[in-house]
């Protein structure tokens, strides 16, 4: 098709002509190696890529955006379901922005605050590592290590004990003291010491 063919083709789609908004569609939008490799490499699953390169072409058709014929349409497309590409990525990063909580919790005898991040998570996994780090962090020192060493380096208390340089009673009191705050931020039964 040639680009007096393919200006022609786009202004009858515009016009509403139903033969050029199929043709249209199924040529340079469906049909479009190009495009659809774009859409799988972008995006993951297949109901948002059809949503999206249908969204691209209503834009197309009800934009007022001039297409002279200085590239292929093809090209012209191409940039049309880029656009519509991060719009998405825009709107999916807009839905799961961080809010902050302020939690406030006793320690000691002593009245502390920490601000957590809950993100509103639309992913098929959570990485676990990333979730632990975050819970590691509303811990004070020392209790943050000695957990840290149990859970995920699964040392035993007399191993922390040497790499802390700490009787094991204090790791126990230590680990103990970890769970039970955490228990609390989360509104959990703290566990009994011992368990």
């Amino acid at each position: 098709m040639g680009q007096a063919d393919e200006i022609n083709l786009l202004n009858r789609a515009r016009k509403g002509d139903d033969t050029a908004r199929e043709a249209l569609y199924q040529t340079y939008f469906a049909g479009n190696k190009q495009v659809r490799n774009l859409l799988a490499r972008e995006i993951r699953d297949p109901a948002d890529r059809e949503d999206i390169l249908h969204d691209a072409w209503l834009s197309l058709i009800r934009s007022g955006a001039e297409f002279r014929g200085e590239s292929r349409l093809q090209t012209f497309i191409y940039r049309v379901v880029q656009i519509a590409i991060l719009q998405k990525h825009r709107h999916d990063r807009a839905a799961r922005e961080d809010k902050m909580v302020r939690l406030s919790f006793d320690f000691e005898g002593e009245q502390r605050e920490r601000e957590l991040a809950i993100q509103d998570y639309q992913f098929d996994r959570v990485e676990a590592g990333a979730t632990a780090e975050k819970l590691y962090a509303l811990l004070p020192e020392p209790l943050r290590t000695a957990f840290r060493l149990r859970l995920s380096d699964e040392l035993s208390y007399e191993e922390i004990a040497a790499a802390t340089h700490a009787p094991v009673n204090t790791v126990a009191t230590r680990i103990f003291k970890a769970r039970a705050l955490l228990a609390k931020l989360f509104g959990k039964k703290a566990p009994r010491e011992g368990n």
